[in-house]
């Protein structure tokens, strides 16, 4: 339980995947300014931040599951639409399920990822608002 405690306030889980949500957003942004398509390692770091976050999450769980309880039951439910909001991102990536399943982002795809990415750091800002 201790750990868990330690990973889920860890400073690094919960500024590393606010500042790469907030800096891929604006990267998207400009290249959806640009017209163009994200490159090959806008979603490797994607991956990089998802991954940080799934610690952040698991960390979470297991506190929540040992029975630890956060100030505001608010803390919970942004930590839901935040792993949501990070399957929506992972399912988003070239070859993902929800490309595979709904189709290509032809035209779209740096617009509606810097408006998904985004949302994702407002969720984890709040989640740490609430939490903290």
């Amino acid at each position: 339980m201790v750990v868990s405690e330690t990973l889920h306030a860890s400073t690094m889980l919960i500024y590393a995947p606010l500042i790469g949500n907030i800096l891929l957003a604006l990267t998207a942004s400009g290249y959806a300014l640009l017209r163009r398509p994200l490159p090959a390692w806008f979603w490797t770091a994607t991956t990089l931040v998802l991954a940080l976050l799934a610690v952040q999450l698991m960390a979470g769980l297991i506190l929540l599951a040992g029975g630890a309880r956060p100030r505001r039951g608010l803390h919970v439910m942004y930590g839901m639409l935040t792993a949501v909001t990070a399957l929506i991102q992972f399912g988003l990536r070239p070859g993902g399920f929800l490309r595979r399943r709904y189709g290509g982002l032809e035209g779209s795809e740096a617009r509606t990822v810097a408006l998904i990415w985004l949302t994702q750091f407002a969720l984890i800002a709040r989640g740490w608002m609430t939490g903290g």
